[in-house]
């Protein structure tokens, strides 16, 4: 089961969260390694899927035991009808290194900094799950109908349940100025399923 009070602080800070995730792996902190060199995108939106891969295939290069930690897009980035972002922050953790490395990708480049230390609790993400983007932006139009036309954007992100790391995708609608509306969307990450609407 999914703790309420978690996925409503959940939606309560997601578009700080995903700035600070953002500003965390910037170059200029200092602690931050360059893990890859940068890419420079033909198409700056790229869909969840595709987005992944790119960022799996340079974490396996970077520690071959790297794992996803984290999946979301940004305030810089809203989510879009087909899938795609121009602003995604993919963390993996590699547990023999204690080190993590975040992929983003933002106006058209790619770009990986690792730095050492806890990616924190980890969503149990099995083989296979979910990367249709598309598909849950049309459960968040299905259920969030209201907050689009009200000019809010869609924001998804993985989160580990706290009791037994159980995956979920959590939909949020957020503006640019931080603002928040309800509701959250709770999909189960391995199977496509929703969970819960929080409104």
């Amino acid at each position: 089961m999914i703790d309420d009070r978690s996925a409503r602080g959940t939606a309560r800070f997601r578009a700080s969260a995903c700035a600070l995730a953002l500003a965390a792996a910037l170059p200029l902190a200092s602690h931050a390694q360059e893990a890859c060199k940068p890419l420079a995108l033909k198409n700056p939106a790229l869909k969840l899927d595709e987005a992944y891969r790119m960022a799996e295939e340079r974490a396996k290069a970077w520690k071959p035991d790297a794992a996803p930690a984290r999946i979301t897009n940004t305030i810089l980035g809203p989510l879009k009808p087909d899938g795609s972002s121009e602003a995604w922050n993919i963390m993996f953790h590699s547990p023999s290194a204690n080190a993590s490395v975040a992929v983003n990708t933002f106006r058209g480049q790619l770009t990986c900094w690792a730095q050492a230390g806890s990616a924190g609790r980890m969503p149990d993400l099995k083989p296979g799950f979910v990367l249709d983007g598309a598909k849950l932006y049309a459960i968040a139009k299905q259920h969030g109908e209201k907050a689009i036309a009200d000019g809010y954007f869609v924001m998804i992100g993985t989160a580990a349940a706290p009791s037994n790391r159980h995956a979920t995708w959590n939909l949020n609608f957020s503006k640019a100025d931080g603002k928040s509306s309800p509701p959250t969307i709770l999909v189960d990450a391995n199977t496509g399923a929703v969970e819960k609407v929080l409104k």
